[in-house]
């Protein structure tokens, strides 16, 4: 009862604003989308919502060899890493592969205006799962949707194919909760990280662990093999406040620094407010799923994140001539193997450089050590269950340590050299997508 008063009190706050404050209410409504209380148990719900975790792919506990060809629907966002990575890895490994692209963006809004496009989108996904299913057959419907776009009805109707249905969130940090909606009709809830998997399983108790991997290199294009890095030390992402002042920092102490990806020559952030229209369908779709999951500590570690983005953000820049822009597949991969120190930062929240945040294994983590580059990478809890600090990859937590170790790696060759092999090897035996997807097929019961 104390939860849903304080629900409504603020909810009332945002309604009596003036049309003047909109970005007021932006404000205010970001923070009840953040609020969050546990209440109750899984039990409650009457299943057991323990996660699964992810089946075991070190050493000869997974037969990639006896996998068979599998034809599979896979419903993705466009041009992005998952058509590369995903698609063509399964691909790579000899399955036929068929695409559903729903739009730019996995978060993208349907605003009122767009909800015929929205909806004609749903029936044009149904008809061709329904179609293939048909002519050919289908073994596996892969998606990497948010209920953004693909909305209840449509993952019933997925559901009656009866083929085996699966869904991806590789942001269960921060957004576990977009998928709520449609996540009963899942046979299987894929996250990519562990946190927030239980939260999660109340809405569907068969939730599994399934990481993060890479594709190995091929063969770059005409061209693309001969790419260079501009600087020994590089960093590839978008800006965010505190990527802004740590490399605005390491700048200032000395370190050959080149920055790479969207944003860095606009001088823009790479998150954008989310409009009002989403605000408010944000609000009434998940306040109730936020509030009943993390507690009124969550809820204080929101509102502290948000106050301090509005009030004080992160300092320094990044002068223009160290910033580049997008770097093609190919070049990536050359980029990442010939520079001499790779940067990886895996902060998700928190902008201050002295006081630790909210980090998440990424793509990058397992690209990295793929490409045979040599990683510095910001500790994150649990990536030394995929590599070993020191042997395969190295890491840091503060920035002197940090710069101290870039200092340290950029003299002593011998000993980076071995650590980025060591790491190649790593990601090569147990870290691709083709062994990730052999353990779900066990998973599903599609192997022979």
């Amino acid at each position: 009862m104390a939860v849903a008063l304080h629900g409504s009190c603020l909810l009332r706050y945002v309604i009596g604003v003036t049309s003047q404050e909109t970005s007021r209410i932006r404000f205010v409504a970001s923070l009840i989308i953040d609020m969050t209380i546990f209440c109750g148990s899984p039990s409650d719900l009457g299943c057991d919502a323990r996660p699964a975790t992810f089946a075991e792919t070190r050493g000869n506990s997974v037969n990639i060899s006896s996998t068979k060809s599998m034809k599979i629907l896979c419903v993705i966002e466009s041009g992005t890493w998952v058509e590369h990575q995903i698609v063509g890895s399964l691909m790579d490994s000899g399955h036929t592969v068929s695409v559903y692209r729903y739009g730019p963006a996995v978060g993208e809004f349907y605003p009122r205006a767009r909800h015929v496009e929205r909806n004609a989108k749903n029936r044009a996904l149904v008809d061709m799962a329904d179609d293939l299913s048909r002519r050919s057959g289908l073994d596996l419907i892969f998606c990497y949707v948010y209920d953004d776009f693909l909305q209840p009805e449509t993952a019933r109707s997925l559901r009656r194919l009866g083929v085996p249905l699966v869904n991806y969130n590789v942001d269960m940090a921060t957004q576990w909760y977009r998928q709520i909606r449609i996540a009963r009709y899942f046979d299987r809830m894929l996250c990519a990280e562990p946190v927030n998997m239980p939260l999660l399983a109340r809405y569907n108790p068969r939730v599994l662990h399934f990481p993060m991997a890479a594709r190995p290199p091929a063969p770059a294009p005409e061209g693309e093999s001969a790419f260079h890095p501009s600087a020994p030390v590089t960093f590839v992402g978008t800006p965010m406040p505190f990527r802004v002042a740590l490399l605005s920092l390491l700048h200032q102490s000395g370190v050959p620094l080149a920055v790479y990806g969207k944003y860095w020559l606009d001088g823009r952030q790479a998150s954008a407010p989310a409009g009002l229209e989403k605000t408010l369908a944000d609000i009434s779709r998940y306040t109730w799923p936020k509030l009943r999951s993390e507690g009124f500590a969550g809820l204080a570690r929101a509102l502290g994140r948000r106050l301090w983005r509005q009030r004080a953000g992160a300092g320094g820049t990044v002068p223009r001539e160290l910033c580049h822009g997008f770097v093609p597949d190919g070049g990536m991969q050359a980029l990442f193997a010939r520079s001499k120190i790779n940067l990886g930062l895996t902060r998700t929240f928190g902008d201050n450089l002295d006081l630790h945040g909210t980090y998440m294994i990424k793509l990058r983590d397992f690209e990295v050590p793929m490409a045979g580059g040599f990683y510095l990478v910001e500790r994150a809890g649990g990536y030394d269950n995929f590599f070993k600090p020191g042997v395969e990859v190295e890491t840091w937590e503060t920035p002197g340590e940090l710069i101290a170790k870039i200092h340290h790696y950029l003299v002593h060759e011998k000993e980076r050299n071995q650590i980025a092999a060591a790491g190649k090897l790593r990601a090569v035996t147990e870290h691709t997508w083709e062994r990730r997807f052999s353990a779900l097929f066990a998973e599903l019961g599609l192997n022979p």
